[in-house]
């Protein structure tokens, strides 16, 4: 029997807090299909939606669901019962159906079919038993780590540094964004690349800006669904050091929720031990993806200096009471990132080489403009960076001219502008434009305007496979190619030749075309991208998610609508499943029971084919005084 009228029925009777904690907590693929108590109840039995919400339940929960479905509801156990309204709450259980929508004042919650069927098969699984028999690990005590230590600060500064980093990168070319709304691999290869670090600690540096809103999908009909720099993310780049640290370690702190959150409460603040040793205990039926994540994001708290060792520092703690108590002062956790964090670098060391060693953090205008100027060989919290001529190459292509990179580097370095660096800036300048590379009808087309450099080309065997030919017909020194231009630009770059993406110097100005317009890219409401709920601790402090609350005013407008109570629940699923029903009306002192297949109700009327009698039956719902489901 469909457990969709007693769901429906608790739902029915919640007040607006419950119906929104009861949205926050639970995943709705399609929350368009909502519109009234009986609809949500249907979203809400779908087998995906009732196991994530499974694999939320601690031990407690399992147990209290275990006993709904097993043993006798008449037998007393007040244990029993208050577990059996933790997992009403969470839309687990429902209410037995009551005629005219009246609720007792202590309604006893029921079983739902769908629930127990999904509950066996993950009770089933070996490691899901097994975690279920054993113990919940005693926390040991641990001591606070000094906020100031080097190892908070430092780990800090790095990712912070490396969060700036990505953005710049983004900002230059967005990578693209696979199915599941993550980084592609090639993304992740390009950002791990840009950063000078591994793949992992590249995704967790995504995610963290995926989830402070500083990156968002955006979808174009040149280059598809790929990530970019958000607005906030732009006015991110300019905040001090302290402040941007503090936007991802609040968003990661919102990213602690729900068995996570309770995992470190039991934990008394050791996330590692959290995710480690107590998740996977106290909520036996998580999925490996989800105890994935758990792991992830202890990562990622390890790599922002959100933890030291796998404990809270004490700024994360506080950041994380803060979501709880809404009086708490916002600037007394910047006061002490400030404090730990070290002040500004005086300046950089340039060195005869050509590396740039960046003794601590600049200035939000100097290090963007240093960072534009130079690629990253190691960031921490003394940050090596070398100039190269394809970093000169590109901050050209940017804009930033060779004279206002030398004044640049003559103000921020502390040991003068060495020989080597100075010989370089000159060459660069003096050839830059000197090779442009621009697609033509059928080939790519390379000018060089110095036939000598041209002739060099033609047989360097770095660019062998260019497969490059003079063009005969050309006034200029022109040679083609039949690879595509950033193939060819790429190349003359590597092989370092000052080339330049550009457009035929002899050509006609084209007429400017409309630019292609980004959109941002459609998310599930409630949802984030990859297809997990949005998190609720916080926010939901906070006041409830915009498509949360939409949901709540449309189940709730449904609720109230005339005709909504139990008799019209049970035929509008009757129409759903195709069902037939035996009906009991009444009209004044007349009595009599139909057997029908309800085909539409609108208007307060039921329409419906008899099909024992072969003719087609309109009812008032008003009369009607029992509706029965037919098997």
């Amino acid at each position: 029997m469909s457990g969709s009228l007693p769901l429906a029925a608790s739902i029915a009777g919640m007040e607006r807090a419950d119906l929104t904690a009861l949205l926050e907590r639970r995943w709705i693929a399609n929350p368009a299909a909502v519109r009234d108590p009986l609809s949500l109840a249907l979203e809400l039995l779908r087998p995906d939606s009732v196991a994530r919400a499974l694999e939320t339940l601690d031990r407690s929960g399992i147990r209290a669901l275990l006993a709904l479905t097993t043993e006798s509801p008449a037998d007393p156990d007040p244990e029993r019962e208050d577990a059996g309204s933790s997992v009403l709450a969470l839309g687990l259980a429902g209410l037995a159906p009551q005629p005219g929508d009246d609720v007792r004042s202590r309604p006893e919650p029921v079983p739902l079919d769908e629930v127990a069927d999904q509950l066996r098969l993950l009770i089933d699984s070996a490691d899901a038993r097994e975690r279920l028999e054993r113990s919940v690990p005693v926390p040991s005590r641990i001591e606070p780590h000094d906020p100031s230590s080097a190892a908070w600060f430092g780990a800090a500064q790095t990712t912070t540094q490396r969060a700036a980093a990505a953005l710049r990168t983004l900002a230059l070319e967005p990578v693209k964004r696979n199915r599941r709304g993550g980084t592609s691999q090639t993304g992740v290869k390009t950002l791990a690349e840009a950063l000078r670090t591994g793949h992992e600690q590249a995704e967790r540096v995504v995610e963290m800006l995926r989830s402070a809103g500083l990156i968002h999908g955006v979808v174009s009909a040149a280059h598809g669904d790929r990530f970019a720099v958000s607005p906030a993310g732009i006015a991110w780049l300019g905040l001090p050091h302290a402040e941007r640290w503090l936007a991802l370690a609040e968003a990661l702190a919102e990213r602690i929720s729900g068995p996570l959150a309770t995992a470190l409460r039991i934990s008394e603040g050791a996330l590692g031990a959290a995710v480690s040793e107590i998740l996977p205990v106290e909520f036996p039926l998580l999925s490996e993806s989800r105890l994935a994540d758990a792991r992830a994001l202890a990562d990622a708290a390890e790599d922002l200096g959100f933890t030291v060792d796998g404990a809270l520092t004490p700024i994360a703690s506080s950041l994380l009471d803060r979501d709880l108590d809404l009086a708490s002062d916002p600037e007394e956790p910047l006061a002490s990132i400030r404090a730990a964090l070290p002040p500004i670098a005086p300046g950089v060391y340039v060195q005869p080489d050509l590396s740039v060693v960046v003794p601590g953090p600049l200035s939000p205008d100097d290090e963007a403009a240093l960072f534009g100027v130079a690629d990253i060989e190691q960031l921490g919290v003394a940050s090596s960076l070398r100039i190269t001529p394809s970093s000169l190459a590109r901050a050209l292509e940017n804009g930033v001219g060779i004279a206002d990179a030398r004044a640049l580097l003559e103000r921020l370095s502390l040991t003068g502008i060495p020989q080597p660096l100075d010989f370089l800036l000159s060459d660069v300048e003096s050839k830059h434009g000197s090779v442009i590379v621009f697609a033509g009808t059928s080939r790519t087309r390379v000018r060089v305007a110095d036939p000598a450099v041209g002739d060099a080309m033609l047989v360097d065997r770095a660019l062998l496979h260019l497969q490059l030919q003079r063009d005969p017909g050309a006034i200029a020194y022109v040679l083609l190619s039949r690879l595509r231009p950033e193939h060819v630009l790429a190349a003359l770059v590597d092989a370092r030749y000052a080339a330049i993406a550009g457009s035929d110097p002899d050509a006609a100005p084209a007429a400017p075309s409309e630019p292609v317009a980004m959109a941002p890219a459609p998310a599930a409401a409630g949802s984030e991208p990859g297809g997990e709920p949005a998190p609720a601790t916080g926010s939901a402090a906070r006041g409830a998610h915009p498509a949360v609350a939409e949901l709540v005013d449309r189940v709730l407008a449904g609720a109230e609508q005339p005709g909504s109570g139990e008799w019209t629940r049970r035929i509008e699923l009757a129409i759903r499943e195709k069902r037939a029903i035996e009906i009991t009306a009444a009209a004044g002192s007349e009595v009599r029971t139909f057997r029908l297949l309800p085909a539409s109700l609108s208007g307060g009327r039921l329409r419906a084919s008899d099909q024992t009698a072969g003719v087609e039956r309109t009812l008032p719902v008003s009369a009607i005084t029992g509706v029965e489901i037919l098997d």
